[in-house]
């Protein structure tokens, strides 16, 4: 918070401004007071302190991926040890295209503290479809979500305006009794992907003489749905064995990390 613009103002304080221990040695004439006094050279006193705050604060207009919020923070300026306060903006997204990676991760310690106002969306990626492999009884299991947020130490989010969602797991495979299929058509993409980027999984295609596997649906870019997989088949008088189960877990919408 600001120094005060009237009463007492001890060194002390301008070391808690600064994100320093309260009683580490200070002098008005180092370079870090003069950059919170916004006096470079010359004479200096505690009146040019006065009303002054170390707090960086930062706005995202851009649309980010892997967001790494301390190592984006410091290449802005940001010292590394004041405290820290960053909006992103209306309709801006933080993403992920690995559900084993979060979309924003702290990346750190932020001595003087870290303030978050989200106004856009923070989203982890989302897991994929399940499918059956192309000899038609392996069946591959839906996959989950990934988290949006990883926490490396205490931060304050105001998220009000916003939304933080770990991606959606992703959808299971078709499920039901063997059927008998003699056709041309196309056939879909089995279990969909979930919610934040996930593949739908591929159907089995192919003839009498075998089965290969299909296409992924791939996930949609950012706020987009993702596109459907088509492909071609000529069965004929092949089955499609019995599987299916549970969609993929969705992901954390925040991962702690410690320090917390």
């Amino acid at each position: 918070m600001p120094l005060p613009t009237i009463g007492p103002l001890s060194l002390s304080a301008v070391n808690t401004e600064l994100g320093r221990p309260a009683t580490a040695t200070i002098s008005l004439g180092e370079a870090a007071v003069r950059a919170l006094a916004g006096v470079p050279t010359g004479p200096i006193g505690k009146l040019s302190l006065r009303g002054k705050s170390a707090q960086f604060s930062h706005t995202l207009t851009a649309h980010q991926l892997h967001l790494n919020l301390r190592s984006y923070l410091l290449g802005q300026g940001w010292n590394g040890v004041s405290a820290a306060r960053v909006t992103i903006a209306a309709g801006i997204y933080i993403w992920s295209d690995s559900a084993a990676t979060p979309a924003l991760d702290m990346g750190g310690a932020f001595p003087g503290g870290l303030t978050l106002i989200n106004k856009g969306f923070i989203i982890g990626k989302g897991g994929d479809g399940g499918y059956l492999q192309a000899d038609r009884v392996t069946y591959v299991a839906p996959t989950p979500g990934g988290p949006a947020i990883a926490l490396t130490g205490p931060i304050s989010i105001d998220n009000a305006g916003g939304y933080i969602g770990g991606g959606g797991g992703g959808g299971a495979a078709q499920t039901g009794t063997p059927a008998i299929i003699v056709t041309n058509a196309r056939i879909y993409a089995s279990g969909g992907g979930g919610a934040g980027g996930g593949r739908g999984g591929p159907a089995n295609i192919g003839n009498t003489n075998g089965t290969t596997l299909g296409s992924f649906g791939a996930g949609g870019p950012i706020g987009q749905v993702g596109t459907v997989a088509l492909d071609a088949n000529s069965w004929a008088g092949q089955t499609i064995a019995t599987h299916g189960g549970a969609g993929g877990a969705s992901g954390a919408a925040m991962q702690e990390g410690g320090g917390l």
